[in-house]
């Protein structure tokens, strides 16, 4: 990857366009690594968890960071520590949830896979291995 390149400069193929435009996406720059920003908690209206995650390369497992805390969403320190490991795992693109995806509780470790969470009565049927659509 030519991770030296800014989008705006020319070209380094001499085609006269812009790298963005023209061998941007064949350079494998601005697609990888990915930073992905997920929420979570007990409800749809109060965040305690994020989970930032980074994926190398296509098809590539995630490297996941957990935030954990009443005040995760609104903490400084914990946007700051995202920035810093996406900025550390060089990540060119962010995708993020528009709003709290589901139950802070891990479904396999803090409840049985296929079962609701016992804990966020909230989520009941609508997440994981036991959601009913």
């Amino acid at each position: 990857m030519q991770y030296g390149i800014d989008p705006y400069d020319p070209c380094p193929c001499g085609s006269g366009k812009k790298f963005k435009f023209c061998c941007r996406k064949k350079s494998g720059q601005g697609k990888y690594p990915v930073g992905t920003v997920a929420y979570y908690g007990p409800n749809d209206t109060t965040c305690t968890k994020i989970v930032a995650g980074v994926i190398q390369a296509e098809k590539a497992e995630p490297i996941l960071k957990r935030f954990v805390g009443t005040d995760v969403f609104t903490s400084p320190k914990v946007a700051e520590q995202i920035k810093a490991f996406f900025v550390e795992s060089r990540v060119q693109n962010v995708v993020a949830a528009d709003g709290i995806i589901g139950c802070p509780h891990e479904e396999g470790e803090d409840f049985p896979l296929g079962e609701d969470c016992p804990f966020c009565p909230f989520w009941k049927g609508k997440q994981g291995t036991a959601r009913k659509d």
